[in-house]
């Protein structure tokens, strides 16, 4: 018989392994690490209580060396009892109900301090979001702790239980929808956000995409917001509620994407929650790229219901929302089709029985139900679009300038393979410091480490089904497409590298990280030398993509409430706006009426980076050529500043207003001088500055 054989269920081992009490000790050193984070809890918060009474300094501080006292005290008596209570646990089988009974009255007594610091600044007036995820993670950890002591007692009621896992599930959608709604007062974006803005006011008015003011994205979201304003009024408000309802959707799409890649609804409420906080910090508002995902993912989404199904009308789905996905972004259409390509592909390969030939057929019938609906909406839509300009000119900027000019003065350069550990020597603080340096560096590495793992797991399964082996799944299949979709999404990231641009393809990461975990049996999760590397691995991803966001949402909702109103402008809708445009825009609205033409520039047009496009919008009048977007390579050629002469000629528009800031000088061909200064020739001849007001010049005409 064994050594590690019991006498009697629920009794002592015979002999205990040595390997059972290193373990006990491992998590009494964890228990005591945990108690010292606690304890810094309940001592920050009686310094914080300590701010609202009227004490004198003197009993202040008598009550904070007692509180060292006492806390000091109470670490040594959890030192003392936690060795002794998880020492005699390990004969009797009970060291880990022991070690979670005690975890979860940690994690309790943080609640509850977390529940008392929250009421102080609730008082106080400046809310914590740092503090709400601690008090959520402290009751996750109480609730896990209470699980598991409970193993081998009676079991919750079927109902109770049903209803407190719904619950969870609620709560956590609820929290997601709201942590994406929190930063819609964030500052606006003059130029990204300007263009969503004024390209939807220029629909509006009239103006046609292409032929009457110049773009490089489909018109979509120019459609979609013109008929907003339309409906409801031009505000800069009315585009942030539009783009926070796509987001929120998007990461509800997420998660029913989630539900079904992993088989647990439970699982995917972790990367649902995660990419809500990557969407709630990403502060792009009016970025076409939003609803493009939205259709995209749905049409993803669509798909995996015809794996479950069998029902071809979910392929007609798919096949309408990517057509659909094609007027907001034509490379995110294309990686749709990809990922619907594949996953078909898979389906007729792996999944369909039968003979080849009936599965072919299935195949083809199911490819033409996906294929026709999505490429008979984008004929239509592009096919107005054209009549309306011209082919040749939607050609020319949606594929050939995005693949040549785009490119050479808007690309990034990509991260080296090894960090810059000279950034740590830099200015600033450590945590600065280290996002600096290993930021962009993971956003870039960690996605392809994913798709590479997830690909190569996939490929085995494949080839070992192919040759007779085990049967591939439906979620297989579906990560197979998450992975196709992932690495497209990467791939338009290259063309301008950066946080914003790389978000996409962390959202489809996150979602992979988890079918990675989840991919590892239970079995291996209770083997401490395989679960505590994961963990220690998985720090990584948490902290790049929930923690460091979080902590962003957490800084602008306290710097930027919600409720607050931070603009004069009725345009701006409360949302703040840039020093000296208020000022600017007022002055406007007095001397020149608001029917006359504005022109918004720069100092110099021979060398730009990026114009203030938003003002347009906020003083709400026409502009004055159809080049409202400054573009290097563009605004900066001969042709174009002799077309912008003879329509500011033609225009005379009483105002200029000039954006003070100067080129970043990014390492592509945007730092470079065109050295032409036609339309610099003609201002200077015609126009001349009449005052300053923050970030802003305005000239008015001779």
């Amino acid at each position: 018989m064994s050594s590690l054989s019991r006498r009697n269920p629920g009794q002592e081992f015979a002999q205990p392994p040595v390997s059972a009490y290193i373990l006990a000790y491992g998590l009494w050193f964890f228990t005591f690490l945990v108690g010292l984070l606690v304890a810094f809890a309940v001592r920050d918060l009686s310094q914080m209580a300590m701010l609202f009474t009227t004490w004198d300094r003197y009993v202040v501080h008598l009550v904070n060396q007692v509180s060292v006292v006492v806390l000091v005290v109470l670490l040594l008596i959890l030192l003392v009892v936690t060795e002794a209570y998880y020492r005699a646990g390990v004969p009797r089988r009970q060291l880990w109900p022991r070690f979670a009974r005690m975890l979860g009255l940690l994690a309790l007594i943080i609640a509850v301090t977390q529940v008392a610091r929250l009421a102080l600044e609730v008082v106080a007036g400046a809310v914590n979001l740092i503090s709400v995820l601690i008090l959520v993670v402290a009751l996750l950890v109480y609730g896990w702790g209470r699980a598991m002591s409970a193993r081998g007692q009676v079991a919750t009621a079927a109902p109770a239980r049903w209803l407190m896992v719904r619950g969870v599930v609620v709560a956590t959608l609820l929290a997601g929808a709201l942590l994406i709604t929190l930063p819609i007062k964030f500052p606006i974006n003059p130029y990204d956000e300007g263009l969503a803005l004024v390209n939807g006011m220029r629909v509006l008015r009239g103006d046609a995409p292409f032929r009457d003011y110049w773009a490089i994205y489909p018109p979509g979201q120019s459609y979609v917001l013109a008929a907003l304003f339309g409906v409801i009024g031009e505000t800069v408000l009315v585009e942030r509620v539009y783009d926070t309802m796509v987001r929120i959707l998007l990461a509800l799409v997420l998660y029913g994407i989630a539900t079904q890649a992993l088989a647990s609804w439970r699982w995917a409420l972790a990367p649902y929650f995660v990419a809500a906080t990557l969407l709630a910090a990403a502060t792009f508002y009016g970025y076409a790229v939003f609803p493009a995902l939205l259709f995209g993912f749905a049409a993803l989404l669509s798909s995996f219901r015809f794996l479950a199904t069998g029902a071809q009308r979910w392929l007609v789905g798919a096949g309408l929302l990517a057509g659909v996905t094609s007027f907001f972004r034509l490379d995110l259409a294309f990686y749709t089709a990809a990922a619907l390509g594949v996953l078909l592909i898979l389906h007729w390969l792996l999944l369909t029985d039968g003979g080849w030939g009936a599965r072919t057929r299935q195949f083809l019938f199911a490819l033409l139900a996906t294929a026709v609906p999505a490429a008979l909406l984008a004929v239509l839509f592009y096919s107005y679009l054209g009549s309306v300009a011209s082919v040749s000119l939607l050609v020319e900027n949606l594929l050939v300038f995005p693949a040549t000019t785009f490119r050479a003065v808007r690309h990034l350069p990509y991260p080296a393979l090894l960090p810059d550990w000279s950034i740590l020597a830099g200015d600033g603080g450590i945590d600065t410091r280290v996002d600096r340096m290993l930021g962009d560096y993971l956003r870039f590495y960690i996605p392809l480490l994913v798709y590479a793992l997830c690909g190569g797991v996939l490929l085995w399964r494949g080839v070992r089904a192919l040759s007779g082996g085990a049967r591939v799944h439906q979620t297989d299949v579906m990560t197979a497409a998450l992975v196709v979709m992932g690495s497209g999404l990467f791939v338009q990231a290259l063309s301008r590298y950066d946080e914003i641009h790389v978000l996409p393809a962390s959202l489809v990461t996150v979602i992979l990280i988890t079918w990675l975990v989840r991919q590892i049996s239970a079995a291996r999760w209770q083997q401490p030398w395989i679960a505590a590397p994961l963990v220690v691995l998985l720090l990584a991803p948490v902290l790049l993509y929930f923690y460091s966001p979080y902590s962003e949402v957490n800084d602008i909702v306290r710097t930027y409430p919600p409720q607050g109103c931070f603009s004069t402008l009725p345009r701006a809708g409360c949302v703040p706006t840039l020093p000296g445009q208020d000022e600017i825009v007022q002055i406007l609205d007095r001397q020149a009426p608001s029917s006359a033409p504005l022109f918004a520039g720069l100092l110099r047009h021979d060398n730009v980076f990026a114009n203030d496009v938003s003002i347009y919008f906020l003083a709400g009048r026409p502009v004055a050529t159809r080049y409202h977007e400054l573009h290097p390579g563009v605004t900066t050629t001969q042709a174009v500043q002799e077309e912008m002469v003879a329509e500011l000629a033609a225009a005379q528009p009483p105002w200029l207003v000039f954006i003070t800031w100067g080129n970043p000088n990014e390492p592509n061909a945007s730092r470079f001088s065109s050295g032409v200064t036609v339309l610099d020739d003609y201002i200077h001849a015609h126009y001349r500055r009449e005052l300053t007001s923050g970030m802003y010049e305005l000239w008015r005409r001779r």
